[in-house]
């Protein structure tokens, strides 16, 4: 009886409902699937642009540190050097105070002064 009221178009009108359903079922998964997965992509984003944040402030104060520690470092060396310059003055005066600085061979004092070095 239905099928009279509609003339023959029963079968073809369901299939062309389920088509309609099937295609705004698809629509609404692939918009929420869509969002889902820009939201996990934002989320990602914000956790990469926070570990590159941590990353940055870590090499900073790395690079702080290690600054401090050459500067510290660099003192010391200066005032080895120092003590260094100092000796070689005072070694340096002594061996031109010798009065055997001119002999072929070294003087006691000489291998002295040489010891002193190291």
């Amino acid at each position: 009886m239905i099928t009279k009221l509609l003339g023959g178009y029963l079968y073809p009108a369901i299939a062309v409902a389920i088509l309609l359903a099937a295609v705004l079922v698809y629509g609404w998964g692939h918009s929420n699937a869509s969002a889902s997965w820009e939201a996990k992509y934002a989320k990602r984003e914000v956790e990469m642009a926070q570990q590159a944040t941590a990353e940055m402030s870590r090499m900073s104060q790395a690079n702080a540190m290690a600054k401090v520690v050459e500067a510290k470092r660099l003192a010391e060396l200066a005032a080895d050097n120092a003590v260094l310059e100092s000796k070689i003055k005072e070694l340096s005066d002594e061996a031109d105070a010798d009065p055997d600085r001119d002999r072929v061979c070294l003087s006691d004092g000489g291998r002295v002064r040489i010891d002193a070095v190291h």
